[in-house]
């Protein structure tokens, strides 16, 4: 996980990667309207007193001679990852912070080693905003589960 926690440092990475899905979404064809739009979502992000980026590092995985096994390797470590950053989302909850995953740095990841400074083999896997929030959550109504799980 890298830590942002200074206001520089956490801009800077902001402004790039802005300027690299601006590049990308001009070159899709986009309307300055359309963009504009597109990158709104990353709006918390800015707002975030603290980034955390998780980084997928997989120098532990271990290396098959065959492709399907290699791929089963590679969900293994993303899965793991996935499960990391919700550890550390339920952790931050549990402490009266605000936080959201946002997958912004999936689409720049070499912008994002190159401003952090990340060791080569570190794989951004989105960045994580945390502050305090601005108001309670809402309470949520309880959803049918009948859509997503099945019994057998």
């Amino acid at each position: 996980f890298a830590v942002i926690d200074s206001e520089r440092a956490r801009l800077g990475l902001l402004d790039a990667m802005l300027d690299a899905w601006q590049a990308d979404l001009r070159a899709d064809g986009m309307t300055p309207a359309q963009i504009e739009r597109r990158v709104r979502r990353g709006e918390p992000l800015r707002r975030a007193p603290l980034l955390i980026v998780p980084c997928l590092v997989a120098d532990a995985a271990y290396r098959y001679p065959d492709p399907r096994r290699s791929a089963a390797e590679r969900s293994m470590f993303l899965v793991s990852m996935g499960a990391g950053v919700q550890n550390l989302l339920v952790s931050l909850a549990a402490q009266g912070l605000a936080s959201c995953w946002v997958s912004s740095t999936l689409f720049c990841p070499q912008v994002t080693v190159s401003v952090l400074g990340l060791p080569h083999d570190w794989e951004p896997m989105g960045a994580i905003g945390v502050g305090h929030p601005a108001a309670p959550p809402p309470p949520r109504t309880d959803r049918d589960v009948s859509a997503f799980v099945r019994y057998l």
